[in-house]
């Protein structure tokens, strides 16, 4: 108000505008140009020539004389003369009538410019009127009591909805965006100054003879470093106990400012720590004062408003008036920035760092331990037949921070639960697989501070010589997995499998974002978010694969757990080859022992095995037929083609041989690898390399397919439960919790996807080290078929169901937080432990199929969450999933 003040803004100006309607303060600006007329000027040049003439005399004693005249060179230059009339204005007025404005400052000059060209522009044409900068003040004059010249601005403490800190609430916040405003349009009145006037007319003017205009552009650009004007804004921290006094105990403090502060008649306020209002009136007189020893400063040294110069002391007032206030906005954002910096040194003092989302992880695991029960368990699933065996691989999810950091395995809360109907896995459309085994249901509840994203990928590792079957899709119904991916995991392999993480909105959120559709439109919009609800149930299926080739083939139970080679040429048999069941299974006596019928079985695989090496026996055999009778025929052409000269020498019969042995080994390699093989064309494509060909065999040809990986770690006992749970109503169930919580949760339901690329890390044979493998999409097809083709044949086409199996059922969820970690404490001052606490006794509720009650261990630790959350936990018994 001091700088408005100073702009025209009068205490009788102030007391007149109606504070009912909107305020708006405007400025505008004009510029007309004439040419007045065309003039040419001699300027006179430095380049001179002198020329002598000479001068006969009448006297013959005196004789002839010379004579020397000199000239100069006189440039002729055109001056155009224009009249440039400038006017601006800054006026105030109340809602829409623009007419009855009230001028607050004015002025109009006419100047004269010259130009050695006829000049064209804006600034030149006959008139131009720049459009209106306006600014509303009907927010500054709401703070305003014009009746006591009093300042009324309060930050409301009690409004916890519009209030989080001193920084973050409705009255700092409008007052930041009022400043910016306000900003703006002082710099569009500097510009107008600056670049309209000032710069154009000085680039415009240029005499002949020199006549400089009264001013310069650095006379009022840089006017603000000439006179220094105090700054009044200071972070000061008020004591809490220094409350605003009522109206009877204040008084208004005697201050030069236009607006007084208010002065409370407590003794006790002069001596407290921080500063009493009668010295920061004091403040705001000294600001007072350095405003009108700049002003008149520059009133001084400037050209004075009367006269005709296009800047005077008005518009360098103007100028330096609105350069502070830009200053002011400066210093007052600094400020408020300010008191969140001291906040946020005071929390790092306390913890002794700045915690990141990895730390908010750690606590969150350890309070989830103390406080929960049954707790979150580690998403590292052992792949075993039973505790009396060992595992043979290990599934888990792990997360991995933005720098690639160590992985660490999610936590989830899981439980066992008894189906009441098999589980169907369609492989085609006229099979279907029928899973007997385990079910698990698991919720995983990640927290996301701001746009930070964590990534995942899941994890499956096998044993030597072990190996299972691992398929990956989403729950299309209670008792349906539709499968996306399949994969065989055997002998030492690693795979890393990424995954994509994709957030639905909330509850509320999608509520909100409908309510001003159709009927018809809502109705398109709950159908599809059902859809989006039901696909965000992510399965993955582990299927066994000794104990299913036992129940396939006829054998006792743990028969093949040491048969290691009759176990994988059994799979050879069923994935290479596709050999039906029936030629492998046990045909004996049923009474027979164990050792018998693996004799049996191993007969038959020999046989087949035995079979199969006869073909390809067969089939090299007529290869080699083939390569000699080629290897003749060429020999026959080339002698035919060779002159007898050098068939007859020796090294001639050489090359002829050489010759047939390249064309034979073309042969071979192509009857064995195909035409289309890189090796065959490479071959066929080398005729000018000398070199030797050896025999190719089959057994050379053939690359060993023995593979390697690690495990660790087992998982805890899931409880089992009673009942049947259909695992596509936990996402709706979880949906329609998480509307009645309020805004209280921001838990959005998460679909969980594979991505198109995997990584493998597989050893080829037991003689060379592990090597990473990159499978795409192709090569994903590749394996899935194979994958099937296994399924197919342990199932006998989905006639025999599979036993030995487990599915592990994720239902995840994402805890959002708009900001990072230390602005969500300082800037929303939320408390994100407790936030989290609700979020994940709701979502373990769901999970678990309990109330949220019965979830928390400690009496003591129930009662405090109570208070925090009445409507989570509430006495009545709570809706569960069954």
């Amino acid at each position: 108000m001091n700088v408005l003040e100073k702009m025209g803004l009068d205490v009788s100006v102030l007391k007149s505008i109606d504070t009912s309607k909107a305020t708006t303060l405007r400025f505008d600006g004009y510029t007309a140009c004439k040419f007045v007329k065309e003039v040419v000027v001699d300027l006179p040049s430095e380049v001179s020539y002198s020329e002598e003439e000479e001068v006969k005399s009448s006297s013959a004693i005196f004789g002839n004389s010379k004579k020397t005249r000199v000239s100069k060179v006189v440039q002729h230059i055109k001056e155009y003369h224009y009249t440039l009339e400038t006017t601006w204005s800054i006026s105030i007025y109340s809602g829409s009538l623009i007419e009855g404005k009230k001028v607050l400052k004015s002025r109009t000059c006419s100047s004269t410019l010259i130009a050695r060209t006829k000049c064209t522009g804006d600034l030149y044409s006959e008139k131009q009127s720049f459009p209106p900068r306006d600014v509303s003040l009907t927010w500054l004059m709401q703070q305003i009591d014009a009746s006591n010249l009093s300042s009324q601005f309060k930050v409301d403490t009690e409004d916890a909805k519009t209030t989080k800190t001193p920084r973050r609430n409705d009255a700092v916040q409008k007052s930041l965006d009022f400043a910016d405003q306000f900003v703006d349009w002082c710099l569009s009145i500097q510009k107008f100054f600056a670049q309209t006037l000032a710069r154009n007319a000085l680039d415009k003017h240029n005499p002949a003879k020199p006549n400089p205009l009264p001013f310069t552009l650095e006379s009022l650009t840089g006017v603000n470093k000439q006179y220094s004007i105090f700054n009044p804004i200071l972070p000061l921290m008020e004591d809490a106990s220094d409350q605003i006094a009522t109206s009877k105990d204040i008084t208004a403090v005697d201050s030069k400012s236009m607006l007084a502060l208010q002065r409370s008649n407590d003794s006790s306020d002069e001596t407290k720590a921080t500063l009493s209002n009668s010295d920061l009136s004091k403040i705001l007189d000294e600001h007072v004062r350095t405003l009108e020893e700049a002003i008149n400063g520059v009133s001084k040294s400037s050209q004075p408003e009367q006269s005709e110069s296009i800047i005077s002391c008005s518009e360098v007032s103007i100028y330096l008036l609105s350069t502070h206030i830009t200053e002011l906005r400066s210093t007052f954002s600094d400020s408020m920035s300010y008191v969140e910096y001291m906040l946020e040194t005071q929390l790092i003092a306390a913890v002794g760092k700045r915690l990141t989302s990895d730390d908010l992880d750690a606590f969150v695991t350890f309070n989830n331990a103390r406080l929960l029960t049954p707790p979150p368990q580690p998403f590292s699933l052992a792949v075993r037949r039973g505790p009396e065996h060992y595992p043979v691989g290990l599934i888990s999810i792990e997360s991995i921070g933005s720098g690639n950091e160590k992985s660490n395995i999610i936590y989830s809360h899981s439980r066992q639960v008894n189906p009441d109907a098999s589980i169907r896995i369609p492989l085609n459309a006229a099979t279907n697989l029928e899973l007997t085994g385990e079910q698990y249901l698991h919720g995983w509840i990640q927290n996301r501070f701001g746009e930070s994203h964590k990534s995942h990928r899941l994890v499956a590792r096998a044993r030597q010589f072990s190996s299972f079957i691992l398929v990956i899709g989403t729950m299309s119904s209670a008792t349906t997995l539709e499968p996306k991916d399949a994969i065989i995991i055997s002998n030492k392999d690693e795979l890393l499998i990424p995954l994509l993480l994709d957030e639905l909105p909330t509850a509320r959120e999608f509520k909100d974002a409908i309510k001003s559709l159709s009927p018809e439109q809502q109705r398109f919009a709950k159908a599809y978010r059902s859809m989006q609800l039901a696909s965000s149930v992510f399965g993955v299926s582990i299927i066994q694969i000794k104990p299913q080739l036992e129940s396939l083939l006829g054998l006792p139970t743990n028969a093949l757990d040491k048969e290691m080679k009759l176990t994988q040429d059994l799979m050879e048999l069923f994935i290479e080859y596709q050999v039906p069941s029936d030629l492998l299974s046990f045909d004996g006596e049923g009474t027979v022992c164990t050792d018998q019928k693996l004799s049996n079985v191993r007969g038959h695989v020999q046989a087949v095995l035995d079979i199969i090496a006869g073909e390809k026996e067969k089939q090299l055999a007529a290869a080699k037929r083939e390569t000699d009778m080629a290897f003749e025929q060429r020999v026959r052409r080339g002698l035919e083609e060779s002159p007898p000269s050098e068939f007859r020498s020796v090294g001639g019969q050489h090359r002829m041989l050489k010759k047939a042995n390249r064309a034979m080994a073309m042969d071979v390699t192509c009857s064995f690898f195909g035409p289309n093989e890189e090796i065959g064309a490479s071959m066929a494509r080398d005729e000018e390399y000398d070199f030797d060909v050896p025999d190719v065999s089959v057994e050379t040809a053939q690359k060993s397919s023995i593979k390697e990986a690690t495990f660790t770690g087992e998982t805890g006992v899931l409880k089992p439960s009673t009942v049947g749970v259909d695992f596509t109503l936990i996402p709706r169930v979880l949906d329609t919790a998480v509307e009645k919580a309020g805004k209280e949760t921001a838990l959005r339901s998460t679909i969980i996807k594979t991505a198109d690329v995997w990584m493998r890390n597989r050893q080829e044979n037991l003689l060379t080290a592990m090597k990473e493998q990159t499978l795409h999409p192709d090569d994903l097809k590749m394996e899935m078929k194979k994958a099937f083709d296994l399924l197919d044949a342990l199932t006998r086409s989905g006639a025999l169901p599979i036993k030995c199996s487990q599915l592990h059922v994720v239902v995840a969820v994402t805890h959002g937080f708009e900001e990072d970690l230390m602005n969500t404490i300082i800037q929303d001052n939320v408390n994100p432990i407790e936030k989290i606490e609700m979020s994940t006794l709701l979502f373990a509720s769901a999970i678990c199929g309990v109330p949220a009650r019965q979830l928390v261990k400690d009496a003591s630790e129930l009662r405090r969450l109570e208070e925090a959350m009445p409507l989570l936990l509430r006495e009545e018994e709570e809706e569960v999933v069954e």
